[in-house]
């Protein structure tokens, strides 16, 4: 069970050699690595396609991304899960879905030669403020989404996540698409029955589900083995504030405990960006310190749902 940090402002703001070096030192095994920055979602959200790296054939993603993946092995970090691009659908644009599709297959086969096991791909989240698409809808392009998927992950050890996600509409959270564990473990395996093989699986968001005011250990008990990767981070659960654990109200007993009876074998992958932002907006050298805390705080979890 490997330690693992998303590298997003980390590396974006310490640099990529410093950065990645940073995440090595203060003793984290493996990354959550964010190639979502490949496109902007506000550009995506209005119909602006294209100049994504995932545009280009696979040669030519290998190529652009040659020399972070060799500071990366020089790190001796395993790149253990990624995440992908999104939103990928906006409802006055409806061709920005079939766009994600091709980039997402793309990323899929950048993943298998990049031997990254777990992808991250958010669903379409049903909202309030879509005067367009009613539950059943949003559905049946959640289907099409993942479904479109099957053909190249048969073919490949790439696992795609799902991801537990929250709606909202004038400060208040409201479930979004796999927040019902029920519903998701539902589509989960019929996704995999399609497939043939076990082709997707849950990245548990904790910060999500203490948004909805979850109980973990009902939530983790109902997802079981389908839980696949992790976004670990805490909030006050009104705001997804992306704190280090410790620091909001999610009760971090019942994740270990429930983690423990699920018989979860995946990594600890760390979605701590707005604290690791914090302190590296006071002064950079906050930052050492704080990972650290974070990767002994992962080390903590792993001898609670080990031991």
């Amino acid at each position: 069970m490997k330690i693992s940090i998303q590298t997003g402002d980390i590396v974006d703001r310490a640099g990529v050699e410093e950065g990645y070096a940073l995440i090595k030192e203060t003793g984290f095994d493996a990354i959550d690595w964010n190639i979502d920055h490949a496109w902007k979602g506000s550009e995506i959200r209005k119909g602006n396609l294209g100049n994504c790296v995932f545009d280009m054939p696979l040669e030519g993603v290998i190529d652009y991304y040659a020399k972070e993946l060799e500071i990366i092995n020089k790190n001796g970090l395993e790149i253990t899960q990624a995440h992908a691009p999104f939103p990928s659908y906006s409802k006055d644009h409806p061709e920005v879905l079939d766009y994600a599709i091709g980039v997402y297959k793309r990323t899929i086969e950048f993943c298998q030669y990049a031997k990254i096991k777990n992808l991250v791909i958010h669903g379409i989240s049903y909202s309030l403020n879509d005067d367009i698409n009613t539950k059943e809808t949003i559905d049946k392009l959640n289907f099409k989404l993942y479904s479109s998927l099957v053909p190249v992950l048969k073919d490949t050890d790439v696992t795609v996540c799902l991801e537990n996600l929250f709606s909202g509409n004038n400060g208040v959270c409201y479930q979004g698409h796999c927040s019902d564990p029920y519903a998701g473990a539902k589509e989960i395996d019929e996704l995999n029955a399609l497939a043939g093989k076990e082709c997707f699986g849950l990245c548990l968001d904790t910060g999500h589900a203490n948004l909805l005011h979850h109980d973990l250990r009902t939530f983790i008990a109902v997802y079981g083995k389908r839980i696949k990767a992790l976004h670990i981070h805490d909030n006050n659960g009104s705001g997804d504030e992306h704190e280090a654990p410790l620091t909001g109200t999610i009760n971090w007993n019942h994740f270990c405990s429930a983690l423990k009876e699920a018989g979860y074998e995946g990594d600890l992958s760390f979605e701590t960006f707005a604290q690791t932002n914090e302190v590296m907006n006071f002064d950079m050298a906050m930052l050492k310190p704080w990972m650290i805390l974070i990767n002994e705080t992962g080390k903590v979890f792993r001898s609670k749902i080990q031991g």
